[in-house]
This record gives structure tokens, C-alpha cells and sequence, in this order.
């Protein structure tokens, strides 16, 4: 498993950033009104910095950033605001481009994608970042969507499915987002379920607050039986990604290969990476695709403050 880095250190109690080693050609985040994310923004080393400026955020004229250049799409599937957004960026992307991209605060279907884009023009190697919150704003109460429309597959994560639906898999990542996680049950109702729990957790007492949320997913309370819970880290997409196939395989000596696999990661960014990079790595033109309950709405601000901050450097 690759090792993750820590860009913050704490000292006599007070958290004092310290600067990565590597100067970036490209930095990107996603903008909303976290502190986490404003704060990794401008500490961060690069020629050319930009701003990714989500619809579903919903965000005024006042609330956008003075600072960094704004990437706007009007695009509503993902694979096309990726696309529209990347193609504003000057000097264009290409296999040698120093980039690292703040995954704090992307759509997680958007960063799924933009991973497989990445990957198709041959930008290989690149680092991720993902800041902690102290807190988030409303505790096992905070709402982060709203209005969920659809449930689908991701954009170049759909599969070659097979029409045979006896053994089907599905493994989500839940979170926080209870709603998310109900429609995404109902939307595969028969396939036999893996729920992803996060632990450890960011802190332990998100562990707990997550657990209250998931005791009101719809028709799947959180007592599964016990060979239906996985285990991650919240803040390391290396462990998700073996977790991940540790989960299948263990799925599949009991019952034989699946006849079609969904994989949905609805907890922690860090967690949609691991999902991202096992699916690119294992998954690709197999009966298998990343399914995700698409919002219309997410909310701008959920969390107070800024933990830890981790560089993941990604090779695709």
C-alpha cells in the first residue's frame, strides 16, 4: 500500500502548515464554503491555480472566490463539465503536467470521472489532496444533499452487464448521507449488499454520528449481518482500494463469481478515489460499473475548521 503524507504537523497544540516539497505546474480544487478548502488553496505551491466552480453548490455572485482563476460550465453530466472545465485551463494538460488537484470539495461522480480523463490522456501520475474538517457543522444532523433525481451509472464507469441477475454484488461506501445511501439500495433492491462502513474514521465521534445516520437508510438498518460489513479508512484510499477487493473476493467464495457488480462510494472523497482507482485497475470492460444518486443540490458549507490535511500521490 502506498503511504499517504501529512502536510500539517501539530505543535504545542496548534496546527502549522507545512509546505509540500514539489511546486505544481497545475493546482485545481473545487470551491465551496469550507474554510478546509480556502486554507489548502492559498498554501499550496503553483505556476497556475483555478477554481472549480460546481452548479449543484448553488453559489452567488458574493460567495465566489477573488482568488485563483474560476473554471464555470454549464454542462449538467459530469463527463461533459469535467471536459468543458479541463479545456478552459491554460497551458492545456498533457502527460507531463505537474498537477495536483484538492479533492476536498468535488461532486464525487465529477472526480471519478476526472480521474478516467486523466488516465485517457495519459497523465499517469499526479497528487491528490484531501483536507479534514475539526468538525462538521451540524453533527449527525448535518445535511450535505438534496433532491436526489436519479440513480445511475457514472459516466466511463458503465459495464458490459449481463442480463443474468441471480448473483449481482453491491458494495457502497456509506457516509454521513443516509438519503443517498437509501436510494441507491432501493435502485439495486436485489443484489445481495456489502456496506463499506468508515473506520477509522476521521474522528471517533464521526464514526458515531455516521452510524446514527445510517439507522435511518430506508428498508437496511445498519444490523447486517456481519459477512456484509467491510471496513476502511476514511482518509486512505490505498486501504479502500485493497478493502475493496479483500470484500469481492470474499463475497465470491461463498457464492460464486458475480453476475454483475455496482459499486457506489458515498462516504469520504478520499474513499471515491479507492473506489476510482480499483474499478480503472480491475474493473474496465467487465459486467461491473460505478453507480451514483445524483443530487441537485449540495449544500456550500457543512463543516468547521481544518484537521488534518493528506497528499496522496496517484499513479494510474
Amino acid at each position: 500500500m502506498l503511504n499517504v503524507d501529512l502536510l500539517f504537523r501539530v505543535a504545542n497544540g496548534k496546527r502549522h502548515f507545512t509546505p509540500s516539497a514539489k511546486s505544481y505546474d497545475i493546482y485545481i480544487s473545487a470551491f465551496n464554503l469550507s474554510q478546509r478548502i480556502t486554507h489548502t488553496f492559498n498554501a499550496a505551491q503553483a505556476r497556475n491555480k483555478y477554481w472549480v466552480i460546481h452548479n449543484e453548490y448553488n453559489l452567488l455572485p458574493h460567495e465566489l472566490p477573488n482568488t485563483g482563476a474560476r473554471l464555470i460550465s454549464a454542462a449538467a453530466a459530469e463527463s461533459d463539465f469535467i471536459i468543458d472545465v479541463l479545456e478552459q485551463i491554460e497551458p492545456k494538460l498533457s502527460p507531463d503536467t505537474a498537477l495536483c488537484v484538492d479533492i476536498t470539495g468535488f461532486m464525487r461522480p465529477h472526480l471519478i470521472f476526472l480521474m478516467s480523463y486523466l488516465k485517457g490522456i495519459g497523465l499517469r501520475s499526479f497528487d491528490m489532496i484531501y483536507a479534514e474538517p475539526s468538525q462538521y457543522e451540524k453533527k449527525a444532523d448535518t445535511v450535505f444533499s438534496s433532491n436526489v433525481t436519479e440513480v445511475r451509472q457514472v459516466n466511463g464507469f458503465e459495464g458490459a452487464h449481463s442480463v443474468d441477475m441471480a448473483s449481482d454484488i453491491l458494495i457502497i461506501g456509506s457516509g454521513y448521507d443516509h438519503d443517498l445511501v437509501s436510494h441507491v439500495i432501493a435502485y439495486k433492491s436485489s443484489a445481495k449488499l456489502i456496506q463499506l462502513l468508515s473506520l477509522p474514521s476521521l474522528s471517533a465521534d464521526m464514526y458515531q454520528e455516521s452510524l446514527i445516520r445510517l439507522s435511518r437508510v430506508a428498508d437496511a438498518p445498519i444490523q447486517v449481518p456481519e459477512e456484509q460489513l467491510a471496513y476502511s479508512s476514511a482518509n486512505d484510499p490505498f486501504l479502500t482500494y485493497l478493502v475493496l477487493s479483500d470484500a469481492i473476493t470474499r463475497i465470491q467464495t461463498r457464492q460464486g463469481d458475480a453476475t454483475n457488480l455496482y459499486l457506489s462510494p458515498l462516504a469520504t472523497k478520499p474513499q471515491a478515489v479507492g473506489f476510482a482507482l480499483f474499478y480503472l485497475n480491475h474493473l474496465e470492460n467487465l459486467p461491473a460499473s460505478i453507480v451514483f444518486p445524483f443530487a441537485e443540490q449540495y449544500s456550500k458549507g457543512t463543516s468547521r475548521g481544518v484537521g488534518r490535511v493528506w497528499l496522496y500521490p496517484i499513479e494510474l
